[in-house]
């Protein structure tokens, strides 16, 4: 643990997972009773999570499944979406987008009418809006904060 004016910082390492805490510094010699102290904003249950894979680490039972798994095919949409942007970016066209990540083949016509153009199209507006500044919903993923009066 390291001492920072009144407060202690510890990280407790057991069983491949790292909680990381602090405590008011107290005298060693006396017991003391500790408890978590969660705000109730919009990041809540993020913070009820964490404060149960801390308490069952501390008696020795595995903290459980990642409550912050993303699925799959989220995952791939966020990639798709970087990917889609990269190479508007650098010019390519909504059809060579589709060809290259959508697997598209067809004549010029066939892509007019086919889903694909769309989906290009929406995965590009959605790379834009995470390169400014949406990518940080990723953080705090399951929650999806409404942004405040700031525009964070």
């Amino acid at each position: 643990m390291k001492q920072v004016g009144n407060t202690c910082h510890g990280i407790w390492r057991v069983t491949g997972a790292e909680h990381r805490f602090s405590v008011p510094c107290r005298d060693a010699a006396k017991a003391s009773l500790y408890a978590f102290y969660l705000p109730f904003d919009r990041y809540l249950e993020l913070r009820i999570h964490a404060a149960r894979c801390f308490w069952r680490s501390l008696n020795n039972c595995a903290s459980g499944p990642d409550y912050r798994l993303m699925p799959d095919q989220m995952r791939q949409w966020h990639t798709l979406s970087l990917r889609s942007l990269d190479g508007r970016r650098k010019g390519a066209s909504y059809r060579k987008l589709a060809e290259q990540l959508l697997a598209f083949r067809g004549r010029k016509e066939d892509f007019e009418v086919d889903p694909r153009k769309n989906r290009a199209r929406r995965l590009v507006a959605h790379g834009k809006r995470m390169m400014l500044g949406d990518y940080r919903q990723l953080l705090h993923y399951p929650i999806k904060p409404a942004p405040n009066s700031k525009g964070e």
